[in-house]
């Protein structure tokens, strides 16, 4: 009884999660204010799994901790898709984003106003196949994993070129919908080792938008973005 309740409440709080996909709102998105200080009108959340991605946590999706912007979820979905057409066994792991209206969005200091999404690490086991990051609820749903200066944890380490591609992917799917990459937070630490890979030194104008400075809390085992969004060029 105790296993088949488990599975009924598992299956329950996948359906709620894609019950919200179901229902979301239809209207144009509209993100006002800052990352730091805003809200969201009209956000869609991210479906939880799709063609290159899954999401961190059925239950993260089922309580509301996923919503953005709607250009924001079909760039960054996009960009999933790309990355899984040229990596097949790729699986990005879409963490945390903000909730339906925005606002203050704890334990995080910005997420608030659709415009901000949570990405973990590209890894690569010890045979240097890709491995998809543990998100129990005993390893804060993926937020405790610690990486060293390395991003090296155990067998598994970070795999900095998989994550340059991805984000030119980003960029150029953001692009396509009216969306800027304002901000790409990873621990300062990787930055160079980011940018010595051989898509990262493709990135271009894309470097110049990675955090150098720590932030808040150090970012190894997942980067954070910040999209802008992009005015109409006048005629």
């Amino acid at each position: 009884m105790v296993v088949g309740g488990l599975g009924a409440a598992w299956g329950a709080t996948v359906g709620a999660a894609w019950l919200r996909v179901a229902i979301a709102d239809k209207e144009p998105s509209r993100s006002t204010g800052t990352v730091a200080k805003g809200r969201l009108e009209h956000g869609r959340p991210l479906r939880p799994w799709g063609q290159g991605y899954a999401t961190y946590s059925f239950l993260g999706t089922a309580l509301g901790r996923q919503y953005v912007h709607a250009a924001v979820r079909d760039a960054v979905e996009a960009a999933c898709a790309a990355s899984a057409r040229r990596e097949p066994r790729r699986t990005f792991v879409l963490g945390e984003t903000g909730w339906p209206g925005g606002g203050r969005f704890r334990p995080h200091r910005t997420h608030q106003n659709g415009l901000s999404v949570d990405v973990f690490m590209p890894l690569v086991d010890g045979t240097g196949a890709p491995a998809i990051p543990s998100t129990w609820p005993w390893n804060k749903l993926g937020y405790g994993m610690e990486f060293d200066a390395e991003g090296r944890l155990g067998d598994l380490r970070i795999d900095f070129d998989a994550l340059a591609a991805f984000l030119r992917d980003l960029q150029a799917e953001a692009a396509s919908r009216g969306l800027g990459v304002q901000k790409v937070i990873i621990a300062p630490e990787y930055v160079p080792l980011l940018l010595a890979t051989s898509t990262g030194r493709q990135l271009g104008k894309l470097a110049d938008v990675l955090s150098r400075g720590p932030a808040w809390v150090r970012h190894d085992e997942h980067f954070h973005v910040d999209f802008s969004e992009v005015a109409p060029a006048r005629l």
